[in-house]
């Protein structure tokens, strides 16, 4: 093997440790909401700069093919909304009060189909910012990519203390003037957000406490993660970590094709119940006339008459006042659907559409690929929750909840835990599977 070849496989110096203090430094203050923070602006140039690091000796794997593909068609997307189209086109699919003026001695006869340009720019970036962390994150090997597992679990853990701490002040000394952003609860600005982060965790810490002998270390983690939850008066979050841990277990005790089954038939169950119970307590917290069910479906008007462009990405506060009924006009305004995929689909359109139908079917195809992996299952319940949560908030607008649904994505796509498959052959000719195995993240050196 060459010296460059041995490079590709291992990876530059530190190339793990790049992309774990990316991970670690969004968790402690990528909790922001507002657009145009220049922490996120920072956080996304480090995340960027850590990822390329780490690709410029990287070997192509299966994983970062799917990951280019998304980099690929959120880019496409992107540049589609900012490239002129012909203003007749524009008329097929948009109201006429969304088009831009056409009169007077200079006529318009191209625009872009963003309503604005900047806030597009912006918001690809950001979505960029988690894949290219999943790509360079995919690009390591098997053992360093589980060795980002303790820089999770450090962003985590602070979060949880931070979160203890501030609700055992009496005083309300916040970090604002610092970060740029107003921090409720952890190093979020908004309590729901996280809940995500802690909740969606919840799924690794008992992976590790059952496989490692960590029993008595998970346990006092899940005692500080609902002491924290219960503190932050996240009903939502509460329900679905009580859920989020039964089913966790059960995926690890059950074995074989009935124990597969009853898990799909709890996780189902699991889905009904958590959206039921986010719908209701959202409708509790809200004022009934101005809640999420209001904000959905306004949002689903302006859907209708702009699904097949789009009016791009982070435009949506500038298109709901336009739908919005007068007698549902308040002093404080939406700034998001409280429906990620509502969202979503309002800005980007068919070609959003199409970007989260592929990133469905990469899902949905792992997931009986790995459905006999403990690891990977417990990963891919932790992104379900999120998206779950997706239905009634807005968690993945913050690079800290973004940037760890790419890393749960790391963990699901990855072979970690899986032993390679024996080389012999079976009686019949078949090879024979791939076996469980117990990974730790390795406990050298940092390097």
């Amino acid at each position: 093997m060459t010296v460059v070849e041995a490079g590709a496989v291992k990876g530059l110096p530190g190339s793990r440790n790049a992309l774990g203090l990316c991970l670690l430094a969004c968790l402690l203050v990528g909790g922001a909401t507002q657009r145009g923070i220049l922490v996120d602006a920072i956080l996304q140039m480090i995340v960027i700069a850590g990822s390329a690091y780490a690709l410029m000796s990287a070997q192509i794997s299966k994983p970062m093919r799917a990951g280019f593909l998304m980099f690929i068609l959120i880019i496409a997307a992107g540049l589609a909304q900012l490239l002129p189209l012909p203003l007749t086109l524009l008329e097929i699919a948009r109201p006429a009060d969304l088009l831009p003026f056409a009169g007077g001695e200079t006529a318009v006869s191209a625009a872009p189909i963003s309503l604005s340009v900047s806030r597009t720019v912006e918001a690809t970036i950001f979505a960029l910012a988690p894949v290219v962390f999943f790509i360079a994150a995919a690009s390591l090997p098997q053992e360093k990519i589980a060795s980002l597992l303790p820089f999770f679990v450090i962003g985590l853990v602070c979060n949880l203390i931070a979160g203890g701490l501030q609700y055992s002040f009496s005083t309300d000394a916040t970090l604002g003037d610092l970060l740029g952003y107003g921090v409720m609860v952890g190093m979020f600005a908004n309590v729901n957000h996280f809940s995500t982060l802690v909740f969606a965790s919840l799924p690794l810490i008992v992976y590790f406490g059952f496989f490692h002998d960590r029993a008595a270390i998970a346990t006092l983690l899940l005692v500080l993660t609902f002491l924290v939850l219960l503190a932050a008066g996240s009903r939502a979050g509460i329900l679905i970590g009580l859920g989020v841990v039964a089913i966790s277990v059960g995926s690890l005790i059950w074995r074989g094709r009935v124990g597969t089954i009853a898990m799909v038939v709890l996780f189902a169950s699991f889905a009904a119940y958590g959206y039921g119970a986010l719908i209701q307590i959202s409708s509790q917290q809200l004022d009934p006339d101005f809640g999420r069910r209001e904000i959905a479906l306004t949002t689903w008007n302006a859907l209708r008459d702009n699904w097949v462009w789009g009016t791009g990405f982070g435009t949506f506060d500038l298109v709901y006042p336009a739908y919005e009924r007068r007698d549902m006009v308040h002093a404080t305004y939406v700034n998001h659907a409280h429906n990620d995929f509502l969202e979503l689909l309002l800005e980007g359109g068919i070609g959003a559409a199409v970007i989260f139908g592929v990133y469905v079917f990469a899902l949905v195809v792992r997931a009986f690929q790995v459905f006999n992996r403990p690891l990977q299952r417990l990963a891919l319940l932790s992104i379900a929750v999120i998206l779950l949560h997706s239905i009634v908030d807005y968690p993945l607008r913050t690079m800290a909840i973004a940037m760890t649904f790419a890393f749960f994505n790391v963990l699901f796509f990855s072979d970690i835990g899986a032993r390679p498959a024996s080389p012999d052959r079976g009686a019949q000719g078949k090879p024979r599977q791939a076996r469980e195995e117990v990974l730790l993240p390795s406990t050298q050196g940092l390097g």
